[in-house]
């Protein structure tokens, strides 16, 4: 996850009085306000979960009125603060947590608890409407879609909701990849609102809720095949990959496939399509590059433990640069802002602002070197390289699924907690399958949307160190980056 708080707001208080509101920013979107005494306990509450040196420092209260440089000062700490705690995956993954950052969105946006139908899409636009409550979580969401498509609980894991919208040319953007802190349903409608309220979204179409694999082992393909279910989703996924041009079949691969997929052959279908280039990769939108010189405008896709570039050459070739994940040192996601002219920043138009993924990687067993990606989906980028990581240190550990704190194991663990902000809301389900009921109080009492520039610095300056970086080489390969 990455944080970001590029801004205070003063909020009026029940005394009369006035305090002082962070805006948090979570990968890239504006997700709520918050107090510095909510996270101050939250900060409590961690270091009672994860005692030791695990938890950073967390900024010191103060005895009298904070005034602005100091103000400025506490929001840069607790930004700094949240980064790093959200480095750590068992704290970043921890019920603890993500129920937290769930509480404060929903108060934060005012949405009352109630019964919805929800849409959730397959990528062909096949529709599975869903009844869920407005506040409940992401995972409790996808759990009930799975339900509704028959996918066993084993595999449930395999796959994730993404917001995505279909341009009126029928290209597909994946937007950004919905996660456990959040609800699916708010997060959808504020940020459908936020782009309604901007002048140049540069985006067409409504955002929908679309079901997707989200695994990167190709091997739990040998289990997601042999079930029906889970067969005809990722049937379907393929089907409209291959359509989208985000895999690359020969033409006589091409015809072969079409004639098993007019004849119902699914099995046989998957079985030549995943040994192609780019199956089950995820793909971008084009953007710039300095790699391997400034300027170049490339199509990145992720998948297979690898970050792909596709390029164009002046002779109308296409080219191919492959960089593993397992060569990248670390990588970080910035901000620029454009500069017109005359050199002034232009910072009163958001769609100047931009953001970076910088990767530094071993190109030789004696040099690294940084490739920087411009994009407006580098979160996205950043996260599936994060996503990445996480797989392969669980594969290397000997364990195939993320480990995961059922909802009876979280509330006994809230409670257990005994913190003055848990609130056993008589609304709440008495059993394990109900909302949680851990409330952040006093939060912002109206919603206010946020402009595309603020929310445009979300990430900066996150920098990410990698679990996996080798340096070196596997049996048959060497260092510098794979171009075909």
């Amino acid at each position: 996850m990455h944080f970001s708080i590029p801004e205070t707001v003063a909020q009026p208080d029940e005394k009369g009085g006035a305090y002082t509101g962070y805006r948090l920013h979570i990968n890239g979107v504006y997700h709520c306000l918050v107090r510095y005494r909510q996270l101050h306990t939250l900060h409590l509450q961690l270091r009672r979960e994860f005692p030791g040196p695990t938890l950073p420092v967390f900024p010191p209260k103060k005895l009298f009125t904070l005034t602005e440089g100091q103000v400025e000062e506490r929001r840069l700490l607790l930004e700094k603060y949240l980064q790093l705690v959200s480095q750590d995956p068992r704290i970043s993954n921890s019920q603890t947590f993500n129920t937290f950052l769930l509480a404060a969105q929903q108060e934060t946006r005012r949405e009352r608890s109630e019964n919805v139908s929800l849409d959730v899409f397959l990528m062909n636009e096949h529709k599975v409407s869903v009844t869920i409550l407005t506040v409940e979580q992401t995972d409790v969401v996808l759990e009930q879609v799975c339900k509704e498509l028959n996918i066993p609980e084993d595999l449930m894991y395999c796959f994730s909701l993404y917001l995505i919208r279909r341009d009126e040319d029928g290209d597909i953007t994946i937007v950004r990849k919905l996660q456990d802190f959040e609800s699916p349903y708010i997060s959808q409608k504020a940020l459908s609102a936020m782009e309604e309220s901007s002048d140049n979204t540069g985006f067409a179409g409504p955002l929908k809720i679309v079901l997707r694999k989200s695994s990167w082992d190709a091997s739990l393909d040998d289990r997601l095949l042999v079930e029906q279910p889970t067969l005809n989703l990722l049937f379907i996924q393929t089907v409209v990959d291959m359509e989208r041009g985000w895999i690359l079949p020969s033409a006589e691969t091409k015809q072969q496939l079409a004639l098993m997929q007019a004849r119902g052959s699914k099995r046989q279908y998957m079985e030549v399509a995943r040994t192609l280039p780019f199956y089950g990769f995820l793909v971008f939108r084009p953007c710039i590059t300095n790699h391997p010189e400034e300027h170049t405008q490339v199509t990145v896709a992720l998948g297979r433990a690898s970050l792909n570039m596709r390029l164009h050459t002046p002779s109308g070739e296409t080219k191919e640069i492959s960089f593993k994940v397992t060569r990248m040192r670390c990588w970080r996601i910035m901000t620029t802002e454009a500069r017109d002219q005359q050199g002034n920043l232009s910072l009163l138009r958001p769609e100047n602002s931009r953001l970076e993924l910088s990767f530094e990687y071993l190109v030789t067993s004696e040099r690294l070197e940084w490739i920087t990606i411009v994009s407006n989906q580098a979160i996205l980028m950043s996260m599936c390289l994060q996503s990445m990581v996480e797989e392969l240190v669980r594969i290397r550990g000997g364990e195939r699924e993320p480990a995961r704190v059922t909802r009876c194991e979280a509330k006994r663990l809230l409670a257990s907690q005994n913190v003055d902000q848990l609130d056993q809301s008589p609304e709440a389900d008495e059993g394990c399958g109900g909302p949680m009921d851990y409330t952040v109080r006093k939060l912002a009492e109206r919603f206010s949307v946020v402009n595309m520039m603020a929310t445009s610095r979300a990430a900066e300056d996150v920098f990410v160190e990698n679990e996996v970086f080798s340096s070196e080489p596997e049996e048959g390969e060497d260092h510098v980056a794979a171009t075909r």
